[in-house]
């Protein structure tokens, strides 16, 4: 079993831990220079603001709707991350997948895997303030999609049988795995009247979804 620990829109996070009124407030972070929208409150997120967007052609809209605007810190980022993945106090081995995600290997526990993802939740947001997701699965890329549903169902998700791992790949897209791109997706879609989903047999693959 693996699990992978997801900080919620991290950037965003990072800036509420140091200015508390921020939280319930639509939040976006920037590029460097000021560039892009890269990180985003679900306030921000409401107001249909996108990932990747040019600063300068929202600036009227992110005034108008009371928008908390930040420049990247990476320095912030990179701290709060290197608090948040000391979690070898749970499990033996852990893989920093990027700045806010790490995969816990979870060969060899015998413990109750609610209790776990329990722990490793509320120990991470007492000691940081970062909210995070964790989701649970017999493979890496099912742990990716059940952090997917844990951001919707509460914070945490544990796949414990074959019909839930199954549910939750039939309502996947294939293009949300990592490694299939936009043009690997499109030759998918000519051999398929509807939306690819991923196959099962990606069940017993190391592949993570984006």
């Amino acid at each position: 079993m693996f699990a992978l620990v997801d900080c919620n829109n991290f950037y965003v996070s990072c800036e509420r831990v140091f200015n508390p009124v921020l939280n319930r407030k639509p939040v976006v972070v920037l590029s460097n220079n000021d560039g892009c929208i890269i990180a985003r409150s679900e306030e921000a997120k409401k107001l249909g603001l996108q990932m990747a967007e040019p600063a300068f052609k929202k600036s009227k809209f992110l005034k108008e709707n009371n928008v908390h605007v930040f420049s990247s810190n990476y320095t912030l980022y990179g701290d709060m991350s290197e608090r948040v993945t000391k979690l070898s106090h749970f499990v033996p081995e852990i893989e920093i997948y990027s700045i806010d995600e790490v995969f816990m290997n979870l060969s060899g526990f015998t413990g109750d895997l609610d209790d776990l993802a329990t722990k490793i939740s509320t120990t991470v947001r007492r000691n940081t303030g970062i909210p995070i997701s964790v989701g649970i699965g017999p493979t890496k890329t099912l742990a990716k999609i059940a952090n997917k549903a844990a951001k919707l169902t509460g914070g945490i998700f544990i796949i414990k049988n074959n019909r839930q791992s199954e549910a939750l790949i039939r309502n996947t897209p294939i293009n949300k795995v990592w490694g299939i791109g936009g043009q690997y997706t499109k030759l998918l879609l000519q051999n398929n009247e509807k939306q690819p989903l991923i196959s099962p047999n990606l069940m017993t693959t190391g592949c993570a979804l984006k």
